[in-house]
C-alpha cells in the first residue's frame, strides 16, 4: 500500500514550503533523503580545476615579477600571504555548487519552467553574493527546520 494513495495526498504539493524574503514569496521543494545525498555528493565532487585556473591566471602571468616572500609558487599550488590558492579555489567551487543546488530546489512560478538547468553563472548574474547566501540560508531553514539550533549545540 502506498501511503500517498491511502491518504489521497499529492506528494509533490505536500513537499513544497514557502518563505518570504524582501517581500517576495518563494516556494521551495523539500528534497527526499536521496536527493539531499545527491546534492551533498555533487558539492563534494565538484570540479574545482577551472576555478583554480581562473584564480591563478594573473599570478602565473606575472610569475617572474611577483614571486617572493608573500607569493610562493609550488608544483600544484600558489601560496599568497600563507593562503593556498588551491584551497580557496576548492572552497569557492564547493560554495558555488551548494548555492546552485539549493537554488534548484526553488519552485518556479511557471510550471513549465525547470530549475534543473540553472547554472551558477545564471544565479551570479541575477543576485549579488550576499543575496545568494541569504537565499541559500532561507532555503536550508525551510527544508531543515531547527538546523541552525542544532548547529549551535
Amino acid at each position: 500500500m502506498k501511503l500517498s494513495s491511502a491518504l489521497n495526498i499529492n506528494l509533490d504539493n505536500i513537499r513544497i514550503r514557502e518563505f518570504t524574503m524582501a517581500g517576495q514569496k518563494l516556494r521551495v521543494r523539500v528534497p527526499l533523503a536521496s536527493e539531499m545525498e545527491a546534492i551533498t555528493k555533487a558539492v563534494d565532487e565538484v570540479d574545482w580545476s577551472k576555478k583554480y585556473q581562473e584564480m591563478s591566471a594573473s599570478f602565473l602571468k606575472d610569475r617572474a615579477e611577483i614571486e617572493g616572500e608573500e607569493i610562493k609558487f609550488l608544483d600544484d599550488d600558489i601560496i599568497v600571504d600563507g593562503k593556498s590558492i588551491k584551497e580557496i579555489s576548492i572552497l569557492t567551487a564547493k560554495t558555488e555548487e551548494r548555492i546552485t543546488q539549493m537554488i534548484r530546489l526553488l519552485v518556479p512560478t511557471n510550471e513549465t519552467d525547470s530549475m534543473d538547468t540553472i547554472t551558477y553563472a545564471d544565479i551570479d548574474e541575477a543576485f549579488p553574493f550576499a543575496v545568494q547566501m541569504e537565499v541559500m540560508k532561507k532555503i536550508i531553514e525551510v527544508i531543515s527546520p531547527g538546523y541552525e539550533e542544532t548547529r549551535k549545540n
